[in-house]
């Protein structure tokens, strides 16, 4: 009875100890999270903020001036498919595709509609 008890708490710490591990893992290449880009030299920035359901939001800078999309995205192969909500400039039937790609885990680069590379670093 004893060396069962044994067995049980050493499966017991074990399996505790997978689950911390695991926790707070991010999935390796997930477009998941914040992208930030900056051009300093043009004084221009922008940021991806994307979720886990498929929303987020898309900051763009400009001389120190912020502006503020809503989005819904989706990713299918390599492509950041893009409609912007509830705003003034652009239709939800409207859908950007940005090809995109990983230099690594915290480095996105997303090739906009003008064949231009922009590196995004994970935030």
């Amino acid at each position: 009875m004893k060396k069962t008890k044994l067995i049980l708490a050493a499966l017991l710490v074990f399996a505790m100890v997978l689950a911390i591990a695991g926790c707070g893992k991010k999935k390796e290449n997930s477009i998941v999270g914040t992208w930030e880009y900056t051009d300093e030299e043009n004084d221009i920035g922008a940021v991806y903020d994307l979720k886990e359901d498929g929303t987020g939001t898309y900051t763009m800078t400009v001389a120190g001036e912020d502006v503020v999309y809503e989005l819904k995205y989706e990713v299918k192969d390599n492509h950041l498919l893009v409609r912007y909500v509830n705003n003034d400039t652009f239709s939800e039937d409207d859908e950007f595709d940005n090809e995109f790609s990983f230099k690594d885990s915290n480095t996105l680069i997303i090739k906009d509609s003008f064949d231009q590379q922009l590196t995004f670093v994970r935030k």
